[in-house]
């Protein structure tokens, strides 16, 4: 996959690569595949945290695509830029260069979003797949006709929000993996059914059990341990990981899952790694962690009403781009392991001071 200065790639390699495991990855696989297969459907978003596996699935579907002969040319995978002021631009001629399009004439959007809609409803039948986008558009302004029959554009995004302001209908979350599905990955992805010894296997249990469910995570890990039989190592890994100091800041993993982070403005990244400073074992009450950005000055508003509505705001913006976890009906917010773990590494990186909490308000209550 390419960077963030966006490039026209090609992700699928093999189905053995490329392919997850659980029920769930299969049940969303389908729902997605009944979607391509439908041709009122127009666009497909999927959304979720990162390192969730939302690429990865992708990937997995468009292998599939490649290997159905009059559909293989017809598809384009495009992974974006982060910079939104590049956006429409960029996409064009990444747009372009699969169609063997010259829009180097053409100095504005409007004429270069004519020249390409004209040659893609020539095209006829055609899927767009955005990888890694940030931001919402109308397609028509870049010049996608996405009224076509049998044209489909999938957003791949982090943002919930992302898919619901592209008016689109069919979206689908992909979430952490549960009920053994982690341990599942993390053996398959070790290179052997089981751990040298029990008592390795022992350990091996509750690192995984680290990652929360997150596929990039379990991956990272089962590739950092590939080989290793010594029990030693695996206990001083799992000491690492419960201390939150396993992951490197510069390491793939916390680069992918803190680009969600550096999004933010200045108010809602203070908010997240605030809730650092609660234990991952506890949900935390919406309306006391409000009043505790208030509080400690996070959010400076000195009228009340308006203080209170942008705490809910901030933590609308942290839910939708998958950095916390609605809970209890919108009540109450928890946060991923692996992105508490980022949020402390962010703290300690800005020389920040850890409040060491040694009581908990009796609004938090374990999950």
């Amino acid at each position: 996959m390419e960077n963030s200065s966006g490039r026209l790639v090609q992700p699928g390699i093999s189905a053995s690569s490329t392919k997850l495991v659980g029920q769930a990855f299969e049940q969303n696989m389908k729902v997605i595949w009944s979607w391509l297969m439908n041709d009122e459907v127009s666009i497909i978003g999927i959304y979720g945290m990162a390192g969730v596996g939302k690429t990865t699935m992708l990937r997995c579907i468009h292998y599939e695509l490649l290997q159905i002969p009059e559909i293989s040319q017809h598809v384009c995978w495009v992974t974006m830029p982060q910079d939104f002021t590049v956006f429409i631009k960029t996409l064009q001629n990444l747009i372009a260069k699969w169609l063997d399009l010259d829009l180097s004439s053409k100095d504005d959007d409007l004429s270069r979003a004519k020249e390409l809609t004209k040659e893609l409803t020539k095209k006829k039948k055609w899927i767009l797949i955005l990888d890694n986008l940030w931001n919402s558009f109308v397609p028509q302004d870049v010049g996608i006709p996405i009224s076509l029959k049998g044209c489909k554009l999938i957003i791949i995004t982090q943002s919930k929000m992302v898919c619901q302001q592209m008016e689109n209908q069919n979206n689908i979350r992909v979430d952490p993996l549960y009920d053994e599905e982690d341990w599942t990955l993390f053996k398959e992805k070790l290179g052997y059914d089981v751990p040298p010894s029990l008592k390795v296997e022992g350990i091996a249990v509750n690192v995984v059990r680290e990652c929360a469910g997150l596929p990039l995570g379990i991956v990272t890990l089962a590739e950092n341990l590939r080989g290793v039989d010594d029990l030693y190592e695996w206990r001083i890994t799992l000491k690492r990981l419960k201390e939150s100091n396993f992951w490197d800041i510069e390491d793939q993993l916390f680069q992918i899952l803190r680009k969600s982070y550096d999004c933010l403005d200045d108010s809602a990244q203070q908010c997240f790694v605030y809730c650092a400073l609660f234990d991952e074992r506890h949900k935390i009450e919406r309306e006391v962690l409000i009043e505790l950005f208030i509080e400690e000055g996070i959010i400076k508003e000195m009228n009340r009403e308006v203080a209170l509505k942008m705490g809910h705001s901030i933590l609308n913006r942290l839910e939708d781009v998958c950095l916390l976890e609605r809970i209890d009906n919108g009540d109450a917010v928890k946060m991923h392991d692996l992105l508490r773990d980022m949020a402390i590494q962010i703290l300690d990186e800005y020389s920040l001071v850890m409040v060491n909490f040694t009581f908990y308000p009796s609004s938090f209550s374990f999950l």
